[in-house]
Formats: C-alpha cells, structure tokens, sequence
C-alpha cells in the first residue's frame, strides 16, 4: 500500500479545513487520479511552519517534519492547491517556502507531486530545480 501525504500552506490553513484536498483524495481525482484503482492511505497531512509575519518561531520543526515523512515511508508528497498562487498572467507559481521543503523531501528521498484539486493539479512528479 502507498503512503501519500499532503502539504499545505499555513496561512491558508488558518481558513481553510481541506475539504478540497481530502475529497479529491478520496475521489481518486484531479491531482490523485493516477492512483485510481491502488491500495493508498492517506498517511500525513501537514503545514509548512510559515513565511513572512505567519512564520513560527521554531523553524527546527520544519526538519522534524521531513525527517518524519521519510522514517515513516512516505512514497509521495502532494502539494495542496494553496501551496501555488497565481502570478500576474494567471500562472500558479510554488510557493518558495514549499519550493525549499520540496528540494528537502527529495534530498531525503520522498517524492513530491504537484497538486491536490483545481485545474492546475497534475498529479505529476515535480522536479525542484
């Protein structure tokens, strides 16, 4: 069985109960579509520790967390929707607090995946440059 994880924004989970993210989980859609038909669990479902004004005092929590998903073998990291935010022309652009916590998981040999839900949800392998 495939353990899949979701990290999400920290500002946004302040609003935001992840309904989103978990039904299209759920679903096997949008962004989780590729795992129609496997034995999957949802295994994590975790915040980034901030950036700018919302960020937490203790940053060593952030290595706590990756640490974590690679002990408990965590196959895949999908980055919630709030993770991006769209630029000017549109675009979604990854957060760069989520772009160094991708580089992290990678380096730690856990997979990151783009999206939950929304249009721009791939559901593809990300590569951090």
């Amino acid at each position: 069985m495939k353990k899949i994880a979701i990290l999400r924004c920290l500002k946004t989970s302040a609003a935001c109960a992840g309904t989103g993210c978990l039904r299209a989980f759920n679903e096997r859609s949008e962004g989780f579509k590729k795992y129609a038909g496997e034995d999957i669990q949802l295994a994590a479902m975790w915040t980034c520790n901030g950036c700018g004004d919302s960020m937490l005092e203790d940053q060593e929590g952030i290595e706590k967390k990756i640490a974590r998903m690679a002990k408990n073998g965590i196959d895949a990291v999908h980055l919630s929707h709030c993770t991006s935010k769209k630029n000017a022309d549109e675009v979604p652009v990854l957060c760069p607090t989520i772009k160094n916590i991708s580089r992290r998981l990678e380096a730690a040999g856990v997979a990151v995946y783009d999206g939950t839900h929304g249009q721009h949800a791939t559901g593809e392998r990300l590569v951090i440059e």
